[in-house]
């Protein structure tokens, strides 16, 4: 069975990283990971990307890759390699749900 998933961005390489461009029409997706941070900084959090499989031959339309943010500016978020070029983005949510606490 094929779903038909509107993307919310999409992947692009940034160096030895990645950036994950959200598209203006879902920035509430960033604003509400933020928000569940509270005054927890954003870089260093562990994401969940869900995005288009590149390997199709498997059978998966999509498929999760756990990355770090390493910051955030406007709608754009950067984060770890994701092997993911031109790759559409379903969703972005923090990993566990909740917040990774360091302690200083």
């Amino acid at each position: 069975m094929r779903i038909n998933l509107e993307p919310i961005g999409i992947i692009k390489k940034s160096g030895k990283n990645s950036e994950i461009l959200i598209y203006s029409d879902f920035e509430q997706v960033i604003k509400n990971m933020v928000s569940r941070l509270g005054n927890v900084p954003i870089e260093g959090q562990d994401v969940l990307v869900v995005h288009k499989n590149r390997n199709a031959d498997d059978g998966h339309q999509v498929q999760v890759t756990k990355t770090t943010m390493l910051n955030r500016v406007g709608n754009i978020i950067k984060v770890g390699k994701i092997n993911g070029h031109d790759d559409s983005v379903i969703d972005v949510r923090l990993d566990g749900g909740a917040a990774h606490f360091h302690e200083s």
